[in-house]
């Protein structure tokens, strides 16, 4: 409901009288309007946009400007972004916390970012780390990890899990992974099993040590995703195991239902239906779908089911309260 139409309905039930109810109503016409997150939202994209425009300028320049002044010109502003986040950086505490200035957490992000296109440009050239691709990723993951809690910054923190993530499938199998899916690969499934169930126990853990515990939706977020497809993949591909990744994707979609209506975010409430949905679907299929069925029975199956979810989820929408 507007706030116009609480007033109305305070005024309705006697709650207000009208006077305060039109001093109040032209309060809200006349207050100004918050820009905050559609600003945050534009540098965001202003850096990521900066930061894709550099790799493109590398890409394409590199044999005029030369390997050299390239990689000092990152170099250089990489360092100038960190120094700067550096010298507004917030005060330690394990609560959540803000940047001195408001464009403070921005400059730590674009130092990561070209830190990253600086850390890939000089192993294509160079290859400085020679064949051992991990370290390409682990490197990332061992600096940014450190950096998101000194900064508060869930964004690098994202970072971090990502190329952590990376560093485990690139450590199983370093050349497959640029040419197809690692999730037909029972040691690449296990290995991303593993390293998201310890993601998410080290996330509760910090959570009840109190430590930064709203970082708890960013790791929820990524390792959940991480674990849940990785189940999928076992499910999907390997028969033998079949029902055991069953049981671990039915443990998991009750442990991010239960856990999204304790902290009331709808996110993960998504997620173990959707990744739900999609396990029970391929065990119906697999198992139980009569081989006579036709076409039309299979599409009646995905419309009356997809309803019956858009259902649940619409029902576990928070009301919000008339008044």
């Amino acid at each position: 409901m507007s706030p116009t139409d609480v007033l109305n309905e305070l005024e309705k039930q006697g709650i207000l009288q009208a006077e305060q109810q039109a001093r109040i109503n032209d309060y809200e016409q006349a207050k100004p309007f918050s820009l905050h997150w559609e600003l945050r939202s534009m540098l965001y994209i202003g850096i990521l946009l900066l930061s894709s425009g550099l790799g493109l300028l590398v890409y394409d320049n590199f044999d005029q400007i030369g390997h050299g002044a390239l990689l000092t010109a990152m170099g250089l502003a990489c360092a100038a972004c960190f120094l700067f986040a550096w010298r507004f950086r917030p005060e330690w505490t394990t609560a959540q916390t803000a940047n001195r200035s408001p464009f403070g957490d921005y400059a730590l992000l674009l130092s990561c970012l070209l830190f990253l296109t600086l850390e890939g440009y000089a192993q294509y050239q160079y290859t400085v780390f020679g064949t051992r691709y991990g370290l390409v990723t682990l490197l990332p993951a061992l600096l940014f990890l450190p950096l998101a809690y000194r900064f508060d910054h869930r964004g690098v923190l994202g970072m971090a899990l990502a190329a952590l993530i990376s560093w485990v499938g690139v450590t199983v199998r370093p050349l497959e992974l640029y040419i197809k899916t690692n999730f037909f690969d029972r040691s690449t499934v296990f290995s991303a099993i593993g390293l998201a169930i310890v993601l998410i126990g080290v996330a509760f853990f910090l959570e009840r040590r109190r430590i930064k515990p709203h970082f708890t939706y960013t790791y929820l977020t990524i390792a959940g995703n991480l674990l849940l497809i990785a189940l999928l993949g076992g499910l999907f591909n390997f028969g033998e195991l079949r029902l055991l990744f069953a049981l671990g994707l039915a443990v998991m979609c009750i442990v991010l239902d239960q856990y999204a209506r304790r902290t009331k975010f709808f996110a993960f409430l998504l997620m173990s239906a959707i990744y739900g949905y999609v396990g029970v679907t391929y065990l119906f299929f697999h198992y139980v779908s009569p081989r006579h069925w036709n076409d039309n029975l299979y599409y009646w199956y995905f419309i009356l089911t997809g309803i019956a979810l858009v259902a649940y989820l619409m029902s576990q929408i928070p009301k919000r309260s008339n008044a």
